[in-house]
């Protein structure tokens, strides 16, 4: 009797527990969130990487011509100021120079030793003719001949060099099309052949260089055929692609750093010389995670949480671990298969009703 009594109770125990477990709520996405959802399919990649580096515009050096005076004198006239335009062979300026006073003077001499040598020829010719002088004498009047239009030409050339036609002056001229990005000359300014700077710079901007500084510990992150995106601070708003074309053996031995250079077109002449630039470098590294969009990445009490769709009634909290996150696709260390679906909308308001 007192062993029936017993088990009676057991059993009223276990049944009024079983009354109070609160059975499980039946999760389900609403018809509006079902309808709008968006997933993603996580898939294994190789991994892209960012590299920020700072860096400068220059002129392109193959197209970039650095003007000096072939002749020492006086500027009397300046055609051109910084900033302006030329076209190859323009005269950006006019110097009247003694040299070519004194090459003036030769040319105008070694014409008429020309028009002598000429007279003295044709005498000799008819001279032979008749016997009166000997072969060697024709000879050495038809020699003296070609060295005074030999001696012509050479001041000829001379001239032509300098491009000056006859008396003092000659022009300098831009021996390219481009900009006058330096100027280093002025009206009456007296120039000297031994001076080693140049009086005119000329650079074709249609393209320059972006010169972007590698630091040591980021070379082998950094190879020709990288592609890059450059913004200034002039124009903020606006980016410049181009890819690394070149890449400097030499380190700079103060700096520490090795030059990349970048050519990018510039039809509109935004891009001008001595810009400061910052260098945005893509290239991929040499591993492969599980990718999605981190747009579907949630971050939760210093955790990162993806929901992994399987039905409307089943959607997973799943934990990932991220290996990196550019913005725009988070790298998954762990957490992921290859395959799963991962919610990228409404992804939030599923996760707090599933964990609130």
């Amino acid at each position: 009797m007192k062993s029936n009594v017993l088990l009676l109770g057991i059993m009223m125990i276990f049944a009024c527990k079983e009354e109070e477990k609160v059975p499980e709520s039946h999760f389900k996405l609403t018809e509006t969130i079902s309808k709008g959802k968006e997933m993603a399919k996580a898939s294994l990649q190789t991994v892209e990487s960012e590299l920020m580096l700072t860096g400068k515009i220059t002129f392109n050096e193959d197209k970039v011509a650095r003007v000096f005076p072939l002749a020492g004198g006086f500027v009397r006239d300046l055609n051109v100021e910084l900033g302006d335009h030329v076209k190859k062979g323009q005269a950006m300026a006019i110097i009247r120079s003694p040299e070519i006073a004194g090459f003036t003077r030769e040319g105008h001499a070694a014409e008429s030793q020309v028009r002598v040598a000429e007279k003295n020829s044709y005498v000799a010719t008819e001279l032979y003719k008749t016997g009166n002088i000997s072969e060697v004498e024709l000879i050495n009047a038809q020699k003296a001949l070609e060295n005074a239009k030999a001696e012509l030409a050479r001041i000829k050339a001379v001239l032509d060099m300098y491009g000056a036609a006859s008396g003092s002056v000659y022009p300098i001229k831009s021996p390219v099309s481009g900009v006058v990005v330096q100027k280093n000359i002025a009206l009456n300014m007296e120039l000297r052949t031994e001076d080693i700077s140049p009086v005119f710079i000329v650079g074709d901007l249609d393209d320059v260089w972006v010169m972007a500084n590698v630091y040591e510990s980021d070379i082998t992150k950094v190879k020709e055929g990288y592609e890059t995106e450059i913004t200034t601070i002039s124009y903020p708003d606006k980016v410049f692609r181009g890819k690394i074309d070149k890449i400097f053996s030499l380190m700079d031995a103060e700096s520490k750093v090795v030059k990349a250079r970048i050519t990018l077109k510039n039809p509109d002449l935004e891009l001008k010389p001595e810009m400061f630039a910052n260098v945005k470098v893509s290239y991929k590294e040499s591993v492969q995670k599980i990718t999605i969009p981190s747009g579907a990445l949630i971050f939760d009490k210093s955790r990162y949480f993806v929901m992994v769709y399987i039905s409307d009634e089943k959607i997973e909290t799943r934990e990932v671990s991220v290996y990196k996150d550019n913005g725009k696709i988070a790298y998954i260390e762990s957490g992921l298969n290859e395959g799963d679906q991962v919610l990228t909308k409404y992804h939030l308001l599923v996760y707090d009703a599933l964990n609130d």
